[in-house]
């Protein structure tokens, strides 16, 4: 059994820095920021933002007066792999504001890879236990995941700028000219008939089965190493039933069990502060990108 330990951040190091790694989350106790300020070894700044679309729009606004602020989002649905792909081989670049999206999902997609969690001390079962364990959890809610990201991959589709504003003030002399302007406009008729395709009874049982295909290779029972329902699973929800199962067991210096947060927490730190080979490789890059970065100055 192992106990936990607590840890502060090293004195010597200085957190007002210039250099700042905004991260999704709300509040000191975000997991993310807590998580990678451990693979950092608390060498920068780690901030919690909010959600993806607050830092995105923060990344386009500060870039340019804060070329040292980097920020790093969930890849959630919508983000295809050449675009996450690009931004990890250009970071850091001006033109995608010091942005990286994760190539899994959420952040807690990389802790649920068996062979990474396997290097858990507090780990209380065998491998192939953990991994049943696993599938199990990622099974009850695969229907649910495909089902969310067709309905974000048509929200995605059909949110684009469809229509241009006016510009001709002299169209615009009446009442009655501005509103024949805008009822004869093209495009409505146009975005009306998209809306109707990407909510088609045939088209979304399509898109259904495609994703479906993409993340399970077309089984109905889930297996590793066959489709990418492990980078694409609501990791969040299924880290945190797999480490408050069985399968974990984490006592604190009183010698009581740890659960929910505090115990996920424990699980996720003491992985990150394993021999830096053992890490996944996104984790690896993601600290050789900023520190090279911060080195360089």
């Amino acid at each position: 059994m192992i106990e936990v330990t607590q840890g502060n951040r090293p004195e010597e190091i200085n957190m007002s820095g210039k250099h700042v790694l905004f991260v999704e989350g709300c509040g000191s106790d975000s997991f993310d920021s807590e998580v990678i300020s451990e693979l950092f070894d608390w060498k920068i700044r780690i901030e919690p933002l909010g959600s993806s679309y607050s830092i995105n729009s923060v990344a386009e606004a500060l870039h340019p007066f804060h070329p040292t602020y980097y920020f790093l989002i969930d890849r959630d649905h919508h983000h295809d792999d050449n675009k996450v792909d690009y931004y990890w081989e250009n970071f850091p670049d001006p033109q995608t504001h010091n942005l990286l999206i994760w190539k899994y999902r959420e952040i807690e997609n990389y802790f649920l890879e068996p062979a990474y969690l396997e290097e858990s001390d507090f780990l209380n079962v065998n491998i192939d236990t953990l991994e049943k364990k696993i599938i199990e959890f990622c099974q009850q809610r695969l229907y649910l995941d495909v089902a969310n990201y067709v309905i974000v991959s048509i929200r995605e589709e059909l949110k684009r700028n469809w229509i241009r504003i006016f510009s001709n003030p002299s169209d615009f002399s009446s009442r009655d000219l501005a509103l024949g302007m805008l009822k004869n406009a093209g495009e409505f008729e146009a975005f009306r008939n998209e809306v109707g395709t990407a909510i088609d009874h045939d088209e979304i049982t399509r898109c259904f089965d495609d994703i479906f295909d993409i993340m399970t290779d077309g089984s109905e029972c889930l297996e590793f190493g066959k489709g990418k329902w492990l980078e694409m699973i609501g990791g969040k929800r299924v880290f945190s039933q797999v480490i408050n199962s069985t399968c974990f067991k984490v006592v604190d210096l009183e010698g009581s069990l740890l659960h929910g947060k505090d115990k996920i927490n424990q699980v996720a730190k003491n992985l990150l502060r394993k021999n830096i080979s053992k890490q996944p490789d996104d984790f690896k890059k993601l600290k050789t990108l900023i520190l090279d970065r911060l080195n360089s100055e």
